[in-house]
């Protein structure tokens, strides 16, 4: 082996154990909640680190009974749903008019719409929940709806936008002289061709609004309301002592959102370079 090949081999192998770090950094502290949820409480105060002595399934029916599991995961994919689908019947027409319309005031608007991303969402708390008081929708799954809806639009308009600035203008066009409506066109041809980027920013917005804790914390203040971020922070907050209940509660709560993003990182992939090569 020569000394530039000898040199490739170990600068390979450093890049493999660095990602092997990564990785495992990544992974671990769900392997650390899924190990810790299959312990009782005095096995996991004896032994924290270690790998259960016996399987202990308790945690997860005692979440499952005691604190109505169904209505919480209910409740959070309700809102998720609901917002993505709004979200994205906004989002998708006002994308494609910025990105191949021509209008007055296009591009003004545009800026203004995305400098609005630069703001903190911090910020919008105070009067968001005026706002939602006064239509009185404080502690309904609706409230939190809509305030994901809203802040999404930035965002999503800005990524659809960029990718749909690399649709062909001769198949648009085509469409207009074939006598394609508008609808037709966006059903027939926008949204089939960019289904990559739209999977993306729909798994980008459901995987943080899932694990969204702030917006459900304030504007939705009942159990029976709450979804299961809130649920792990505030109810099974009440049982701090018993660590692996609380650490089931993170698994399940975790959990929906690794599985989406296994079952659909082809389309994230897809999603993001789309729109760089024309």
């Amino acid at each position: 082996m020569t000394p530039s090949n000898r040199m490739n081999a170990l600068f390979r192998a450093a890049c493999f154990l660095f990602l092997c770090c990564i990785a495992f950094a990544a992974v671990y502290p769900n392997l650390f909640m899924l190990f810790s949820s299959l312990k009782t409480s005095v096995d996991f105060i004896n032994s924290p680190l270690s790998l259960p002595n016996e399987w202990y399934f308790d945690n997860f029916k005692a979440l499952y009974y005691r604190f109505s599991l169904v209505n919480l995961y209910g409740n959070t994919a309700f809102c998720v749903a609901t917002a993505l689908f709004f979200s994205l019947l906004l989002s998708l027409p006002s994308a494609y008019a910025f990105a191949k319309m021509r209008f007055r005031y296009r591009r003004p608007l545009y800026v203004t719409m995305i400098a609005a991303m630069m703001i903190p969402g911090i910020t919008f708390i105070l009067p968001d929940f005026l706002l939602i008081s006064k239509l009185g929708l404080v502690d309904h799954l609706i409230a939190v709806t809509i305030i994901w809806t809203v802040t999404s639009i930035p965002g999503n308009v800005f990524l659809l936008a960029s990718l749909m600035r690399g649709l062909p203008n001769e198949v648009l066009e085509a469409v207009k002289i074939d006598g394609g409506n508008y609808y037709q066109l966006m059903a027939h041809v926008v949204v089939p061709i960019s289904l990559p980027g739209i999977f993306t920013v729909a798994i980008f917005n459901a995987t943080g609004w899932w694990n969204d804790l702030l917006t459900p914390l304030i504007f939705l203040q009942s159990d029976a309301n709450k979804t299961m971020t809130v649920a792990v922070a505030t109810i099974l907050g009440r049982f701090s002592s018993d660590f692996p209940l609380l650490l089931t509660g993170m698994l399940l709560t975790s959990l929906p959102t690794v599985i989406l993003y296994i079952l659909l990182q082809g389309f994230i992939r897809k999603g993001l370079v789309i729109g760089a090569v024309k």
